[in-house]
């Protein structure tokens, strides 16, 4: 049977009370803080189970009254308790962010063990992202701070990759996810994990691309590429990472950059000037310098027939072809 969470906590406050009471000439004190972290850790955990033993509520075909007539009354009472279990998981959530958090704060200052803090606190990081991202952001720096401290990059890194991704798809923050990208980047490196390192370094390229940083794109695409190109399990895969900086350099308006960054890649890699990817750049320059909105995408057709473009290509293209029809307003 689980245990009750409140129970819990004030068991853990009682501890850490006594703990904090006057002198103690039989010792034992550090013994109360360390049960008192452990009940606030147990306390967590017990609010996660009593949040995953809440009532799934589906939403099967409300009852209908004798008359066919859906029953108002049997709608409304479905969404009161899909309401009710969704505040209850939220709230389940917020205690056991706070009971870890709690249990961080004694082993930081009470019992010097920060490296144990530090692991309470990715699980309070845990607990918190869903429903309070910000809260999951504080707790995941301090734990990253404190792995940087010992040295633990790899582990570093990890977390703060969990890090970008929340601030890039929870909170909608590129800036900061791009910060977050580059400095888990660069600490896999410093580790040689190089695959792990060139991951991120091309989701760098990505969000920075995004955002319209186009110089700091080429440059971790062509980066990785370069690495790649004599490594057998990712030679094949350095044709998309040319085309990405072709199609930057074009998102750039900096056509001649364009063409001579594609003269650079067959280069780097001859196999190059034989693939799709190359005859879509060269056939995009082209429409460009004809200054035709109509080539440009019936050369993109053509090209998405075969293989499908996926979202980041179909959003910077989007741009490119956009600024061809500016040029065509221009000279109007």
């Amino acid at each position: 049977m689980a245990q009750d969470p409140r129970a819990l906590l004030q068991k853990a406050q009682k501890s850490l009370q006594s703990a904090g009471a006057g002198f103690s000439f039989f010792g034992g004190r550090d013994d109360k803080y360390q049960n008192a972290a452990e009940l606030f850790i147990q306390a967590a955990n017990a609010f996660k189970m009593q949040k995953q033993s809440a009532y799934p509520f589906e939403m099967n075909p409300t009852p209908r009254e004798d008359n066919g007539a859906t029953s108002l009354d049997g709608r409304l009472s479905k969404v009161r308790d899909w309401n009710a279990d969704r505040r209850h998981r939220f709230l389940a959530d917020m205690e056991a962010g706070k009971a870890f958090e709690q249990a961080a704060q004694i082993q930081t200052s009470k019992l010097n063990e920060p490296d144990d803090a530090a692991n309470t606190l990715v699980d309070a990081f845990k607990a918190y992202r869903k429903d309070d991202p910000q809260a999951a952001v504080r707790c995941l720096n301090v734990a990253v701070d404190r792995y940087c401290a010992k040295g633990n990059f790899r582990r570093a890194a990890s977390q703060k990759e969990i890090m970008g991704e929340l601030y890039e798809q929870d909170l909608g923050d590129s800036k900061n996810a791009l910060e977050c990208y580059e400095a888990a980047a660069g600490w896999f490196e410093g580790d040689n994990a190089n695959a792990l390192a060139n991951k991120l370094w091309l989701k760098v390229a990505d969000v920075a691309a995004i955002e319209g940083d186009y110089y700091k794109a080429i440059e971790n695409y062509e980066k990785v590429a370069e690495q790649s190109i004599n490594n057998n399990l990712m030679k094949y895969s350095v044709k998309d990472y040319f085309l990405k900086a072709g199609i930057c350099h074009l998102a750039s308006g900096d056509l001649v950059a364009a063409q001579r960054g594609l003269e650079r890649y067959r280069d780097m890699d001859p196999g190059f000037g034989t693939q799709r990817e190359h005859m879509l750049l060269t056939d995009l320059c082209d429409a460009i310098e004809a200054k035709s909105q109509e080539q440009f995408t019936d050369k993109l057709f053509q090209y998405d027939q075969v293989s499908k473009l996926d979202k980041w290509k179909t959003t910077m293209l989007v741009r490119v072809k956009n600024s061809i029809e500016e040029e065509d307003d221009e000279f109007a």
